[in-house]
């Protein structure tokens, strides 16, 4: 991820100084983020809520799927199409253990294999010469990183106010992992929510590591479009859309199984865990949550899921928050979300032409709340620009503090879970489409709501 959003994002508003004061309403006290990010601390800040926050990552087997009928131009022997026999996902949750740095989370498990898979999403064969010089700096970057939470710790039982723990499913964006969101899945979690990160196995990812059953591990690599060649179409596609459809496939029938299998542990059933999951782990305790109606969030490409599968009849949410959503995945837009949505922006989002198919996606959900972040690039609703240095979040274009636009985030989707009436959001600035215009959002760092036409 950081060599992906190094090479690919930029925003033109790049000269705003990162310490300008805001009044927006809506931030609580964040820890202060140091301008080194966390070069030397090697771990990102602490979440805000009232509970510590324990992390468990564990996959399990599924009844093999198979989507796209492709071959693969440089391994012509490799298997065609895309296969998912197991799906992984990272729980976040409220726990009784209290914080130990010793226990923390390492951020980039299999940091080897993620610079190789960025190598190749940039056309850079991972070669020697390449390795030499991304290897240590990203090393340098980031090596050794973790996140405030604690790894296989015992889930807290709720207060005797909430029967059980209202559940989170997140789904990533192209180019990323299911931990390159822990600092907004802590962050919720850390605020009395079970948040289920998704890790896709549809060659959108850098690398992931499948154990497949009798535990024969193989890996799921990035999918170069380019070097597909498509069995059933006379004409070849020219660009990526015809493998993203099929990837869209393969991430919803994950997230089919992903709440078939949480619907199970919910209820005390057995599930069918592959030798990835390690140590004693019990589901016993995990009867206290509830999947039944899950609310669903999802970044870029996620957020293409997100929007889909809200139309979908196999799911049931009660709710959908996405954040620049890749819109021209959908495209044309042909769908009714029946349920409340909410979308938050980045500036660089709402510049390009993915920000007119957002609206037109909205004025089909049952209501809506459209709000911009000003001075964020796509990449900052991810840990990224929480981990690098502020003067390299300046070159890639970022022009608010990333801390800042993370608790922005946070507050602006528990106010729409917890409180959500046009009330709560009175005090924030309200613009329209003929207000809207890049010189109007020039305090850096500001939360706007935007009035759909």
């Amino acid at each position: 991820m950081i060599f992906h959003h190094l090479f690919f994002f930029s925003n033109p508003f790049m000269s705003s100084p990162l310490d300008r004061e805001s009044s927006t309403p809506y931030v609580s006290s964040y820890p202060k983020r140091s301008p080194l990010g966390a070069l030397f601390s090697r771990t990102l800040p602490r979440y805000s809520g009232q509970y510590p926050v324990g992390v468990h990552d564990t996959e399990l087997s599924i009844s093999r799927q198979s989507f796209g009928n492709f071959s693969h131009k440089s391994m012509p022997g490799a298997e065609a199409g895309l296969t998912i026999d197991t799906v992984m996902f990272t729980l976040f949750y409220p726990t009784t253990s209290q914080h130990d740095k010793s226990c923390q989370a390492v951020w980039f498990p299999r940091l080897r294999q993620t610079i190789d898979g960025f190598l190749k999403m940039a056309k850079r064969t991972p070669n020697f010469v390449y390795r030499m010089i991304a290897y240590p700096s990203t090393a340098l970057a980031i090596w050794g990183t973790a996140f405030p939470a604690i790894e296989n710790a015992p889930l807290m039982s709720p207060p005797s106010s909430l029967s059980k723990w209202p559940v989170i499913i997140f789904s990533h964006g192209v180019g990323c992992s299911r931990l390159m969101y822990s600092a907004f899945c802590g962050e919720m979690a850390s605020r009395g929510y079970i948040v289920v990160a998704i890790e896709h196995r549809d060659g959108t990812g850098p690398s992931s590591r499948i154990t497949a059953e009798g535990g024969i591990r193989r890996d799921c690599d990035w999918l170069d479009w380019t070097d597909l060649h498509w069995v059933n179409l006379d004409e070849q596609p020219k660009c990526d859309n015809t493998l993203r459809r099929v990837q869209l496939e393969v991430r919803q029938a994950e997230l089919e199984h992903v709440i078939i299998a949480l619907n199970r542990i919910s209820k005390g059933q057995k599930v069918p865990q592959t030798r990835f999951s390690k140590g004693d782990w019990s589901w016993t305790p995990w009867t206290c949550i509830n999947p039944s109606s899950p609310i669903m969030v999802g970044h870029s490409f996620g957020g293409s899921l997100a929007l889909a599968a809200a139309t979908d009849s196999r799911f049931n949410f009660s709710r959908v928050i996405v954040f620049d959503p890749a819109t021209q995945r959908l495209a044309p837009w042909r769908g009714q979300i029946c349920i409340p949505l909410l979308t938050i922006n980045s500036e660089e989002f709402l510049l390009g032409a993915e920000f007119e198919i957002l609206q037109e996606v909205a004025a089909t959900a049952s209501s809506c709340h459209t709000f911009l972040l000003s001075g964020a690039t796509h990449p900052a609703f991810s840990d990224v620009f929480l981990i690098l240095p502020d003067y390299i979040n300046r070159l890639v274009g970022l022009a608010a503090d990333p801390l800042r636009i993370i608790g922005l985030t946070i507050e602006t989707v528990v106010k729409f879970l917890e409180n959500d009436s046009e009330y709560t959001w009175e005090q924030v600035q309200h613009v329209d489409s003929r207000s809207l215009a890049p010189k109007k959002l020039r305090d850096f760092g500001e939360l706007v709501k935007f009035q759909h036409r």
